[in-house]
């Protein structure tokens, strides 16, 4: 009889219609879409849905077309943000190409897409906030010149997830006096 104890404590929770099982506070990204998958399938919202199962699949084809010196995990939030931000890339270049080709029905459709997908990255650092770390960096290493960008990449400490490379890269050029 103790299992149907424990079960009927239990069970005030799941009636009260969530999960008891399921934490969402410190999930990574990739649970969240998970999570989100199935809350989209029940709730039949079939334009999320359909955004959601694109990066999943991304995220899947990421993880499987890893090559030995490159690692991909699903469990780290900075590699499944960058695949996320890969995504919002790709829809912003098709924004700007609708929008010049006079389809601004499909551009906006793409920038609902961008919306949901931005929902999954955790706060992104502004160009001032790059700069000002990347220069910060740059004075605790003590160097210059445009030879020392990789040094200063390695050390600079703001994941994918906050920012894209190719920004925290664009700061670190300019900052080192490159062209």
């Amino acid at each position: 009889m103790f299992c149907r104890t424990a079960i009927r404590q239990l069970l005030p929770a799941a009636r009260a219609g969530t999960r008891w099982y399921v934490d969402q506070t410190g999930a990574t990204i990739d649970a969240r879409l998970k999570s989100d998958l199935k809350a989209a399938m029940r709730a039949k919202e079939k334009s999320r849905l359909t955004v959601i199962k694109g990066v999943l699949s991304d995220i899947l084809y990421a993880e499987k077309g890893a090559t030995t010196g490159a690692s991909f995990s699903r469990d780290s939030d900075d590699d499944v943000a960058a695949v996320i931000q890969r995504a919002i890339k790709q829809r912003r270049e098709s924004i700007q190409s609708y929008s010049e080709g006079g389809r601004s029905d499909l551009a906006v459709a793409e920038e609902a897409e961008v919306v949901i997908l931005s929902g999954y990255l955790p706060q992104q650092l502004t160009g001032e906030e790059i700069e000002t770390l990347v220069a910060q960096t740059i004075e605790r290493l003590g160097v210059s010149g445009v030879k020392a960008m990789g040094v200063v990449m390695r050390e600079v400490g703001i994941g994918s997830a906050q920012a894209p490379r190719s920004m925290v890269a664009d700061a670190a050029k300019r900052l080192l006096g490159g062209p």
